[in-house]
């Protein structure tokens, strides 16, 4: 098993030396093409992409790899394992020079949610990387973490993604007055992370456009270290095959008080979906 995170640190270490020159220079945004779930695809997303099917092929590794930009992918004569990459996270932070996006893989045995076996998050400005194996915790730099002792929103800094979607800034009106503060960073698996290792205490997606291959690596990162990851009905994530393009809304918390807390805010405006 050790050898499959290490494969994962491998990757996100080769997708950074690849687009760690690009970011904040104007060619970074250049549109080259459309992606798997039909979004653009800029040039740093390719770039991305494309070091990690050189690194598996050069190395020898078989795998189904699903990608943002590819879609789905057979990498080998054999595969045996499910490879799930999005090569920026935040490609907008990315082109602009805003300091705040990352790169998320993921390893399914099965190709489905619950065959996810390991997960990396690499912060593309600072290199930092971000880990877990099911069932062995999870890592910042190889060092163990956990999410916030918060158990309150009044003393909770979170984050939510409302881009585009007035409905969602809607429903997360009631929580303004009752938490410290707000944030909006704009890479969704790295803000996940940062509930995981304690900096935010949640982050908040209520947009329904979330998709599986956003989240897949942060979710799994939360839940070893500790944290709760669940849709805002309360329910968890179904068991979908990793190859389909399915969309969701989420709740990433540090612990269940605080989800709880966020529930019973924007429930109260009867407006979960």
């Amino acid at each position: 098993m050790g050898q499959r995170i290490d494969l994962l640190v491998n990757i996100a270490r080769e997708i950074y030396s690849a687009v760690h020159p690009l970011v904040g220079r104007p060619e970074a945004g250049k549109i080259v093409g459309l992606g798997f779930g039909g979004d653009r695809t800029r040039l740093i997303d390719a770039v991305a992409e494309g070091a990690v099917i050189k690194y598996l092929e050069e190395n020898g590794f078989s795998c189904i790899l699903i990608g943002e930009e590819c879609g789905v992918k057979r990498i080998g004569s054999s595969p045996g394992f499910y490879l799930i990459v999005d090569g920026v996270d935040g490609t907008n932070n990315a082109v602009r020079g805003i300091k705040f996006a990352s790169a998320s893989i993921a390893l399914s045995s099965t190709g489905y949610l619950d065959g996810l076996e390991a997960a990396v998050v690499i912060d593309l400005y600072d290199g930092g990387v971000f880990s877990a194996e099911r069932g062995s915790g999870a890592k910042y730099n190889n060092q163990t973490i956990k999410p916030s002792n918060s158990t309150s929103l009044k003393d909770a800094i979170i984050s939510v993604d409302m881009s585009r979607n007035l409905g969602s800034a809607r429903k997360v009106l009631p929580l303004i007055s009752r938490v410290r503060g707000i944030r909006s960073l704009g890479s969704a698996s790295l803000e996940i992370c940062h509930v995981a290792s304690g900096i935010l205490d949640a982050h908040i997606d209520l947009r329904g456009m979330l998709r599986t291959i956003d989240f897949v690596a942060g979710m799994l990162i939360l839940k070893e270290a500790g944290g709760v990851f669940l849709q805002p009905n309360g329910e968890g994530i179904p068991n979908i095959p990793l190859m389909e393009v399915r969309r969701f809304s989420i709740i990433a918390s540090a612990n269940r008080n605080i989800f709880d807390e966020i529930f019973s805010s924007i429930s109260s405006e009867a407006n979960l979906k």
